[in-house]
């Protein structure tokens, strides 16, 4: 089962039922919005690794919408739906990652989607090795260890995949925080220290690095 969760902002008056009937195919978790409203409520309640958002004439203000979300530097891969020619260069413009014109191969969707996720871990394979017999998996979200399935529980693993993506970097607590849980939920620093710490229990101490002062890092 593929662990990817995508937000589709779909348009009441051009719908991309095709491209989405692609996606669940694909086993990729989809939910779909029909306005800004819904949108901006289901990312105050839930988390996700992809937005994809229509566009068209009637439904330009969704530029704005684009450039609001990295202006609040929400890290979540944006990509643009559109059937005009003329959206493609102001959706790079307001700061989409991907746009695609809705006629596209079904195959050359899939690989476009692929790609805009592997970019955030900065790979071009599905899985990354953490150790000599234990990897990753960034679309099933599992780690594998002689490929058998170690289980870390929803907020560890989502804790794990951020720092993956920061490889070779320090992440703070309250940036952990933030990415692990949607904006509805207060949680603690000692909440991420005990998923920390189950992590380090199931895969080894070595794979996180911590530091008191700038948080925690996976070394590249």
């Amino acid at each position: 089962m593929n662990a990817i969760k995508i937000l589709v902002l779909e348009s009441v008056d051009s719908n991309i039922s095709q491209i989405i009937n692609i996606l669940k195919d694909n086993n990729f978790q989809i939910k779909i919005c029909n306005d800004n409203n819904e949108f901006f409520e289901c990312i105050y309640n839930n988390l996700y690794d992809l937005y994809i958002i229509n566009i068209n004439q009637m439904s330009l203000s969704r530029f704005h919408l684009i450039k609001l979300l990295n202006d609040f530097h929400d890290m979540t891969m944006k990509m643009v739906i559109t059937s005009a020619s003329n959206i493609i260069v102001p959706s790079f413009i307001y700061g989409c990652d991907e746009c695609i014109i809705k006629n596209i191969d079904k195959k050359e969707i899939l690989l476009r989607i692929k790609t805009l996720i592997r970019r955030q871990f900065h790979i071009h394979t599905d899985r990354i090795l953490l150790k000599k017999n234990i990897s990753y998996d960034i679309f099933t979200k599992k780690v594998l260890k002689n490929d058998e399935e170690l289980f870390l529980g929803e907020k560890a693993q989502l804790i794990l995949d951020y720092l993956l993506k920061y490889r070779g970097n320090f992440v703070s607590s309250s940036d952990l925080e933030s990415a692990v849980y949607p904006v509805s939920n207060n949680c603690k620093n000692g909440s991420i220290r005990f998923h920390i710490h189950k992590i380090r229990q199931l895969i080894g101490n070595d794979v996180i690095i911590s530091n008191r002062t700038n948080g925690y890092k996976i070394d590249e």
